[in-house]
């Protein structure tokens, strides 16, 4: 719905933001433009529990990636969703992926991994952050490019 308040995690040059209509907090370690609110994904400026959504969108680079989640489930309100668009390649295995994101206090919605290039998945918050020094083990593959 319009009245959905966004957080896009890793916004880069604000896309999200541009074409909605909704409130979209836009975060990123660089700013593009006057949109984007610099700062460390895993610490961004926003009060717990003030989305309703929140978007990774080729955004889980950093090597501190639980993090990044652990801080989209603290900016979340409860049943919000968590929607995640990443590289196909750097999946090692999927059901590890999002049963660690369970973990985390998200349940698996939907998943979309379909399409060789990119996998899709929707999460809705069901319980609380974990905190740091409880974080289970989670890294992705490396970004592969090839030139085609």
């Amino acid at each position: 719905p319009s009245t959905a308040v966004v957080a896009d995690f890793g916004c880069g040059d604000c896309k999200i933001a541009r074409s909605v209509s909704n409130k979209v907090h836009s975060f990123d370690l660089v700013a593009l433009n006057e949109h984007v609110t610099v700062c460390d994904m895993a610490n961004v400026p926003l009060h717990a529990e003030s989305v309703d959504i929140v978007v990774f969108c080729l955004a889980l680079m950093g090597t501190n990636l639980l993090d990044f989640l652990t801080e989209a489930n603290r900016v979340l309100r409860q049943g919000g969703i968590l929607k995640i668009a990443e590289v196909a390649s750097r999946f090692e295995d999927v059901r590890s992926f999002t049963s660690v994101l369970g973990s985390l206090g998200f349940k698996l919605i939907s998943k979309d991994t379909e399409n060789s290039y990119f996998y899709l998945f929707d999460f809705r918050k069901s319980g609380s952050h974990v905190e740091k020094g409880k974080l289970p083990r989670l890294q992705l593959k490396p970004c592969l490019y090839k030139k085609r």
